[in-house]
């Protein structure tokens, strides 16, 4: 061996070692010893500008990174991705776009970065333009498209990504899955959240526990507690966030004792509750009018699990009194509380007072709604009712004006049905349906056929 090859060798021996010690100080966050070693370094490759670049973006010093990439002699494709990712992460989507048309060679990890950014921009239309135009898709590009969309709630379009996905034979990843089941659950029809599943089932991701808990919460929202249950039962290995969307699903649809059953069958499970699992168990509560059960289990949570109670455990403490008539018992929770009040804990006491007609405590409700959020429609509509029912004209007017300045009507509700994949929106008194006058013919005769039952 001659002395030049050995040259060489130890050289390259002394490029590899301290690119190594870089990426070391940079993954401990010593960027700027990693810095120093690397203006002492005699010759430096791409891998070594890389690392150093790469360990400003990571330790938030995206100037620093930008210098350095000015600086390369030599930029590669990764050096490029590094900063269109680092302006993405500090949303400069306009300036990682920049980066973008300028760069000699995109490649897929490019194309899928800008994808992404533009989508947590809320500029889904120019993302899905531009995932169009791409030469080459992976999987990755795929559940980026996906999830955005459905991130900017376009569910249906995105469950439509998703199918088009499958029918190029792209084997989806478990990012995909996550994002057309949210995307499902957003849609809450049955008959999609059934194919959805189907798809990962086929695929063996069923007992993937972060693909099980969104595919509960799917099942979930969708009213199909039976589904929801399979999935929870082919889960080799239940976590926390696996209980507690079963907790607050069933609670949230007003099974309040199956609620309280699974918080305790989790425990048996040996996994201690936390304050979302208590929450859920107090929304049960709430919704099936459990006082003394609610109160229980709201006392319980430091003394038993310790657990410091957040103003939503106190707000939903003030919700289960309130719609159960104990207004006075609900009025000193808020008043008590160890922390600000929120135009939520008015509302809600205001709404109870409306309920069980307590004008006095309504009234006073009503009056600190009126100065916490005399814009919010909802808010001043209950606020009108109590005042109209108290006599109190003068106030309803102010209150009428002032929604009217502020053009605030209170939003439409409406409700829904999926029939052969076919979903139906319904409002109050809807006339706009083609088949409406078949509905009311047939709530009429439903009317009827119940007014003689009744009256024999």
């Amino acid at each position: 061996m001659n002395s030049a090859t050995k040259i060489c060798r130890s050289a390259y021996h002394d490029i590899v070692t301290l690119t190594k010690r870089l990426s070391e100080y940079s993954l401990r966050g010593q960027v700027d010893h990693a810095r120093k070693l690397f203006d002492q370094m005699g010759h430096r490759d791409s891998v070594s500008w890389n690392i150093m670049i790469r360990g400003y973006v990571e330790n938030n010093k995206v100037c620093d990174a930008r210098y350095l990439f000015d600086e390369m002699p030599e930029r590669t494709s990764v050096s490029w991705n590094s900063m269109i990712m680092a302006y993405n992460k500090e949303k400069k989507t306009h300036i990682a776009l920049k980066l973008f048309i300028v760069m000699p060679c995109k490649d897929v990890v490019s194309w899928t970065a800008i994808v992404t950014a533009l989508c947590q921009d809320f500029r889904v239309e120019d993302a899905w333009r531009l995932f169009k135009q791409m030469p080459e898709r992976t999987a990755v590009s795929w559940a980026s498209m996906i999830s955005g969309f459905q991130q900017n709630g376009l569910a249906a379009e995105s469950l439509n990504v998703f199918k088009e996905m499958l029918a190029v034979g792209v084997h989806p990843t478990s990012h995909c899955f996550t994002s057309a089941l949210v995307a499902s659950a957003d849609l809450a029809m049955i008959s999609v959240s059934e194919e959805v599943y189907s798809q990962l089932f086929k695929r063996g991701f069923e007992s993937n526990i972060h693909i099980g808990n969104s595919a509960i919460s799917m099942f979930i929202k969708s009213g199909s507690f039976l589904n929801a249950k399979r999935v929870f039962s082919d889960l080799p290995q239940p976590n926390l966030v696996t209980w507690n969307s079963m907790i607050m699903g069933h609670a949230q649809h007003g099974y309040g004792v199956e609620s309280m059953m699974i918080f305790h069958q989790m425990q048996k499970a040996h996994l201690l509750p936390d304050g979302i699992s208590v929450l859920g168990v107090l929304y049960g509560c709430s919704h099936c009018g459990f006082v003394e059960e609610g109160k229980r289990y709201f006392h319980s949570m430091e003394t038993d699990y310790g657990i410091s109670p957040g103003p939503e455990h106190f707000a939903s403490m003030v919700d289960l009194l309130a719609r159960s008539g104990l207004l006075k018992e609900a009025y000193e929770v808020i008043v008590q509380m160890p922390f600000e009040v929120t135009p939520i804990f008015w509302r809600t006491l205001l709404n109870g007072c409306r309920i069980w007609g307590d004008m006095e405590l309504g009234v006073y409700a009503a009056d600190r709604v009126f100065e916490l959020e005399p814009y919010n429609s909802s808010a001043c509509t209950m606020a009108i009712d109590i005042y109209a029912l108290a006599g109190r004209w003068k106030k309803v007017g102010e209150m009428r004006q002032l929604m009217r300045e502020g053009d605030k009507r209170k939003e439409v509700g409406y409700s829904w049905i999926d029939i052969k994949g076919k979903s139906n929106m319904f409002t109050t008194r809807d006339e706009v349906h083609p088949d409406s006058d078949y509905i009311y013919s047939v709530l009429q005769l439903l009317f009827y056929d119940t007014a003689e039952r009744l009256s024999i």
